[in-house]
């Protein structure tokens, strides 16, 4: 080994015993030189080494085992960070290939929560009474009498939109990609929160994008910060999770919300709200920004992933009659419609008593999960949570002197998953942020899975 007075000498001796491991350079479980042996061979002092030893077993690169030495971990991942990367996004949508127990990363529902018998009387129905029609093309825009109980539904919010302004699509990230497609040329401007939904980053900078990202604070957007930008870029989109937002949970204050329209119209530009998670609340149901919107400003999505069945893929949005036509022209040369028997099965589901009585259930659920892992979490030491959320399916908590990936790395041993936040940065950067989501886990699991994830802090805290 080649030292240099560039950096600290333990930080040198860690780089290049870690890449010795990622090249397998080792075998796993060998163990590692002592510290005296391998500081006299350096021609360093044993606090250099003990330091280097201290820092793999803290990143999970080695174990120590007590009056026997230290060795290599033998991690049932890979741990170069790029493959770490591609375990975490694929933790991020479900399809985790390591047998994962406790996920706390995974945001789609419970499959015990699917009203699947229901669900298949629905579309029983509409074979039955629509015949062939279902195996047709639907209207590109989407099936007529869906859009017309959506409309209905969303007069009890405040949104008054007929229904050939709605535009039926696949699920949340189909209508970010289509309006990415559609409307963000290349060099625009795109205002983001920090952090924020790693899907859309990925489809607005795979657009051509130019990404701003704007830290969030416990009420919204920093508005200042918005402010100061607006005054001397002009900018084309601003995206947001207006309402228990991905993955803080936090909802923007009615004060802010009216701000940031007042912005929009001043500054000409458009708001695109994802407001994905509203139907999921604990106390009083938020209202969106598209139900203050009086001057067509806002581009508004909506998923029915979140509470219903993710894999049926539903979802809707609704934008200014100029930027529609461009919407739905995109969403033909996409997939030209969504499935017809799915969507005509959903609004016979959605325009009838059933629809209310899930929603409500799942409210109850979640709520009574969350006030679980909220007790339990307040419970962990170096541990601090971003907000108390007031609906949704999320915490996003702050690590004291422990790596998020560290931790990710740490619980997947133990068969827990959790998200870093670099999953959610503009920078890749996770700055001791992690996301934890209690859709896909039972209570018991919740009490289970915030047991090992204590522990685990505790023991990486201790190194």
């Amino acid at each position: 080994m080649k030292l240099n007075s560039q950096q600290p000498l333990y930080l040198q001796i860690y780089e290049m015993i870690k890449q010795d491991i990622i090249e397998n350079k080792y075998t796993k479980n060998e163990k590692l030189p002592s510290i005296r042996n391998l500081a006299k061979k350096l021609g360093v002092n044993n606090v250099t080494i003990v330091k280097t030893y201290d820092t793999l077993e803290k990143d999970l690169y080695v174990y120590k085992k007590r009056g026997s030495g230290v060795y290599v971990n033998n991690l049932n991942i890979r741990k170069n960070f790029l493959e770490e990367e591609i375990i975490m996004e694929n933790f991020q949508y479900g399809r985790l290939e390591v047998n994962c127990k406790i996920n706390f990363a995974n945001s789609n529902p419970n499959g015990n929560y699917f009203p699947i018998k229901k669900f298949k009387d629905c579309i029983n129905y509409v074979i039955d009474r629509d015949q062939e029609k279902i195996f047709a093309y639907e209207d590109p825009k989407g099936y007529i009498e869906l859009r017309n109980t959506i409309s209905k539904h969303l007069e009890t919010e405040k949104i008054i939109v007929p229904p050939k302004y709605i535009q039926i699509i696949s699920g949340a990230q189909q209508g970010i990609d289509l309006i990415t497609k559609s409307l963000i040329h290349f060099g625009d401007k795109v205002i983001i929160e920090n952090p924020s939904y790693s899907g859309a980053i990925t489809s607005f900078k795979r657009g051509g994008a130019k990404v701003i990202d704007i830290p969030l604070l416990k009420d919204g957007i920093d508005l200042d910060i918005l402010n100061n930008i607006l005054i001397k870029e002009k900018i084309s989109y601003l995206y947001l999770m207006t309402n228990f937002q991905n993955p803080t949970g936090i909802s923007y204050s009615k004060k802010n919300k009216l701000k940031i329209l007042a912005l929009a119209k001043k500054y000409n530009f458009y708001i695109i709200e994802d407001d994905s998670s509203s139907d999921l609340y604990y106390k009083n149901k938020p209202f969106s920004l598209k139900s203050m919107d009086t001057n067509e400003k806002v581009i508004y999505i909506k998923s029915y992933s979140r509470i219903f069945m993710p894999g049926l893929r539903l979802g809707f949005l609704i934008a200014p009659k100029d930027k529609l036509k461009y919407i739905s022209f995109t969403k033909y040369h996409t997939d030209i419609s969504t499935p017809g028997l799915i969507q005509r099965a959903f609004e016979h589901y959605l325009n009838s008593p059933l629809w209310e009585i899930h929603t409500k259930k799942l409210r109850i659920i979640y709520k009574k999960k969350f006030e679980v892992a909220y007790n339990l979490l307040k419970k962990i030491d170096h541990l601090e949570l971003f907000a108390i959320p007031q609906g949704g399916l999320y915490f996003w908590v702050k690590l004291e002197n422990i790596t998020s990936e560290a931790l990710f790395l740490k619980a997947l041993q133990k068969k827990v998953g959790i998200l870093p936040g670099s999953i959610f940065k503009l920078n890749e950067k996770s700055e001791g942020w992690v996301r934890l989501c209690f859709a896909d886990v039972e209570i018991e699991e919740i009490k289970k899975g915030l047991k090992i994830l204590k522990e685990s802090v505790e023991k990486l805290h201790k190194l």
